[in-house]
């Protein structure tokens, strides 16, 4: 279901005092029952009729949600905000040309309105057109400040061009003022994170961004990943790993994002060597029994679309103070194992790392080859 909007809840602020039951059905959001008075659309009034458009259009049927507006607009309702739902309609239908037909008509009544030309600059975005598109947003974002959303479109579209200065620049300053309800606030954060993460390398100022995004929506576990990676390029390793163990938890309680379920393993890590760029993975599941991973590493060439080599840290046989954790690789259907582990289930990030540059250095050969089955 869309986002409501203020705009909208204000223009029927008004209609839901009645009594009627398209108001009520309205005044509590029940959108599915309110669409079956399509069928006594002529004897609702201009008002009712455009409560039943907006129902449409919160069930994503736009086309009948047009419908409802163009009878709202004949009945007398020829307001600016039908005509802006009715644009925003017409976008998701593709009608463009229609669309801003629509939007000009919202702006020709409220002159000033920032989110009527925020709409406009999205009629072009998703048209293709981007530089038209960042017109708009720019005329939105020297209106008096309502929305807030056309600075972090301007951030968005530069991010696009691949001008990460003017778009990081452009990101902090949506940050200022985009309100926190607004849903690309945490877009603008995510941006921020991942802008300082890989091209500044302020990692403080990527964790800084990602702990605002977590703290906003502790629920949505896309964030945390990345936060883990910008404390640990932070080298801040106690508190990547006490965020790690909260998607632990949410794993066990089956809340995680469907592919972390499937694949059980985090992305903590993302590094380069001077060949070689690297990522490292933890499982979400404790190592209990002989050949449980732990870790993996996927090497990559350096332009990143191929994976060269594979890493793990896998759980082996301890004998009196020996390893508990051993390092290998998985190459060409053989199981490799080097002479480098851990006698306990804590393998600090920093030691993986070093062990895995010594393998790529060449300092460091194998001494045991296991092949699949065996």
């Amino acid at each position: 279901m869309r986002k409501v909007t203020i705009l909208f809840t204000a223009l029927l602020a008004t209609a839901i005092q009645g009594q009627t039951t398209p108001t009520e059905l309205y005044s509590s959001k029940d959108y599915e029952a309110l669409i079956k008075f399509e069928e006594k659309a002529e004897s609702l009034t201009a008002e009712e009729l455009c409560m039943v458009g907006y129902a449409f259009y919160q069930l994503e049927n736009d086309a009948k949600a047009v419908q409802f507006y163009d009878k709202a607009i004949a009945k007398g309702f020829d307001n600016s905000p039908t005509h802006f739902y009715k644009s925003i309609s017409l976008t998701y239908l593709k009608k463009y040309e229609a669309a801003v037909k629509e939007i000009d008509i919202a702006l020709v009544k409220e002159p000033n309105n920032q989110e009527y030309m925020n709409q406009k600059g999205l009629i072009y975005k998703s048209k293709g057109d981007e530089e038209k598109a960042l017109d708009y947003f720019d005329a939105a974002a020297r209106f008096p400040n309502t929305y807030g959303e056309p600075y972090f479109w301007i951030a968005y579209i530069y991010h696009g061009k691949n001008d990460l200065e003017r778009a990081l620049r452009q990101y902090y300053i949506a940050l200022e003022k985009i309100p926190q309800q607004n849903r690309y606030y945490v877009s603008t954060l995510q941006s921020i994170g991942q802008l300082e993460y890989t091209y500044t390398q302020n990692y403080q100022k990527s964790v800084k961004a990602y702990e605002e995004a977590v703290a906003l929506k502790p629920k949505d576990y896309l964030y945390y990943p990345k936060l883990i990676k910008a404390y640990n390029a932070a080298k801040e390793y106690a508190k990547a790993e006490a965020v790690f163990d909260v998607m632990k938890t949410a794993y066990r309680n089956n809340e995680l994002p469907e592919q972390d379920m499937k694949y059980k393993i985090v992305d903590i890590d993302d590094y380069e060597s001077d060949k070689e760029k690297l990522s490292i993975y933890k499982s979400l599941e404790d190592a209990k029994k002989v050949l449980d991973v732990s870790y993996k590493v996927f090497v990559f060439n350096h332009k990143r679309d191929e994976v060269e080599r594979i890493f793990t840290v896998e759980k082996t046989i301890q004998v009196g103070n020996g390893n508990k954790h051993v390092l290998c690789e998985v190459k060409n259907g053989s199981h490799l194992t080097y002479p480098y582990g851990w006698k306990t289930d804590n393998i600090p990030l920093e030691e993986l790392k070093r062990a895995i540059a010594l393998i790529l250095d060449d300092k460091l050969q194998k001494n045991a080859t296991a092949y699949d089955g065996e």
